[in-house]
């Protein structure tokens, strides 16, 4: 009953235009875009009200979003002052300042903080979220353009190269004979084309982490192709509908570089899967922003062989490992539901997010921490995260919790009637220390609990059986010029367990 619910809702959303889209998933390619147009992108707080964003639009970005969202859009508003500060956007934009804070102007060149509070006055056409008026004048202006020549004069097209050395080995330190044997990965951890076509239609190719193929499957990847339908006349002003395969929103994964930092967050094991096909809503509705995806869920089981699973040899959905790919029916596509909102608290920002998620999945894999696609299980999930400040020290934290209920369907080996239930929860925590302006700390530790009936989540020594995994992790970030980074990772695998195990990956990321 409930997912019928969500899915009307989904639907209501559209019907009734809720959607002024709120740019969560705006990460790269939009940025590019950016950069692109005006050879500069001092972070995400261009368009949004934090520097890492996955927040609402500050004014300029509510602008990019009424007028299109692609590379025009950029030219239309430029002569509009979106800050109300007294300076035209472009005028800002020359001088490299931010035209989304009226804090930064020509005059005052300071990069907008994250600390810097948003004022009434700025929240420009809130009341038009329900709003069906006429596309604005500067969009009406540059109308009739030749449809082909307007797509491929706004392509942009961008990446970065990422080249990883994976150690792995038991206890602490991957052990001598395990140097030579490493895994060495040389792909486009990034990899960006947009254009549009017309004023109406921007599509985006994303492909982040090259694992997984283009095809119907969901993934652990983070593989987008995708289109943004916004200022069609079917929609309300600022509406915008993302249809394709993309990376679907909970928790804390909103905010994170996931992507290009090999210390992972919870979203696999607490979901099953990363990039799905779908449609997704996103909008806000005065400070509070909204995702809500419709998913296709997992097609396929990988039937296990001797010699995967059970030994821990990974096989995830893309099916490196082995097994027999066997197609299946997905009766209960999965529903993703997330908002988030920043608080102004002791004069500081607090980022707040809450998401859900329903549907069928991959269940957590004990034996490698990864996930098992030989079979599917119900999800239910809840969570919460928080972003903030502590002095110059970037925190992030995410609590999840759900039950997992067995598909005697799906199940190899069926449980008991009272076993075929299990609540499971998890929790994260990661710090980002600066240390000067091209070097950084980061810590991160999260631990996954699948039975929360049978195991104790927060147990320091555990036994080999105990399936609950733990990881603990570092990694110290070289930012040696723009655009390009070197970064050494060290982490551990449930350091509580006699089966403990470590991984050092020295990293590479070059943008182009």
């Amino acid at each position: 009953m409930h997912k019928t619910v969500l899915i009307f809702l989904l639907a209501l959303f559209f019907c009734v235009g809720i959607a002024e889209h709120s740019e969560t998933f705006a990460l790269p390619a939009f940025y590019k875009m950016f950069r692109a147009k005006y050879g500069w992108a001092g972070g995400c707080n261009v368009c949004h009200s934090s520097k890492k964003g996955g927040d609402t639009p500050n004014p300029y970005g509510k602008a990019f979003l009424h007028n299109g969202m692609n590379l025009s859009t950029f030219t239309r508003i430029e002569e509009e002052d979106s800050d109300r500060d007294g300076f035209s956007n472009i005028a800002e934009l020359v001088a490299r300042a931010y035209p989304g804070d009226a804090a930064s102007t020509p005059e005052n060149v300071e990069p907008a903080t994250a600390d810097a509070e948003e004022t009434d006055d700025l929240a420009l056409d809130d009341e038009n979220v329900f709003s069906f008026d006429e596309p604005d004048a500067a969009t009406e202006e540059t109308g009739g353009l030749n449809l082909l020549s307007d797509a491929f004069g706004n392509l942009v097209f961008g990446g970065a190269l990422d080249i990883r050395r994976i150690t792995r080995g038991q206890d602490l330190l991957p052990d001598s004979g395990n140097w030579d044997t490493g895994t060495t990965l040389i792909h486009v951890a990034e990899f960006v084309m947009t254009t549009s076509v017309g004023e109406h239609i921007s599509l985006l190719g994303e492909q982040l982490l090259t694992t997984s193929p283009l095809g119907t499957q969901v993934a652990d990847d983070h593989g987008f192709v995708y289109a943004i339908l916004t200022g069609l006349p079917v929609l309300p002003k600022g509406a915008a509908l993302k249809i394709g395969r993309f990376r679907h929103t909970f928790g804390i994964d909103t905010k994170s570089d996931a992507a290009a930092n090999p210390l992972y967050n919870l979203v696999r094991k607490n979901i099953g899967f990363i990039s799905d096909r779908g449609m997704q809503l996103n909008g806000y509705v005065g400070p509070i922003a909204y995702v809500l995806s419709l998913a296709d869920g997992p097609d396929s089981l990988r039937i296990v062989t001797e010699g995967t699973v059970a030994s821990g040899i990974r096989i995830g959905p893309h099916g490196s490992g082995g097994g027999v790919v066997k197609p299946i029916r997905n009766n209960s596509p999965p529903v993703f539901l997330h908002l988030n909102g920043t608080l102004a608290l002791l004069g500081k920002r607090i980022w707040l997010g809450t998401s859900y998620f329903d549907g069928n999945s991959y269940p957590f894999n004990p034996v490698n921490g990864d996930v098992n696609p030989s079979t599917l299980v119900y999800k239910r999930r809840v969570g919460v995260a928080t972003n903030f400040k502590v002095w110059r020290v970037d925190i992030a934290a995410e609590w999840t919790r759900g039950i997992d209920t067995q598909l005697l369907k799906y199940a190899p080996n069926a449980k008991e009637t009272g076993e075929r239930e299990a609540t499971s929860e998890g929790y994260y925590l990661h710090a980002e220390i600066p240390l000067t302006e091209t070097l950084d700390i980061r810590l991160k530790y999260d631990i996954w609990n699948p039975n929360t009936e049978k195991y104790g989540t927060f147990v320091l020594n555990r036994t080999p059986e105990d399936e609950v995994w733990t990881t603990l992790g570092g990694a110290f970030t070289w930012h040696f010029t723009e655009g390009a980074l070197a970064r050494l990772v060290y982490q551990i695998n449930n350091i509580g367990k006699p089966t403990r195990s470590a991984a050092i990956i020295p990293q590479l990321l070059v943008e182009f």
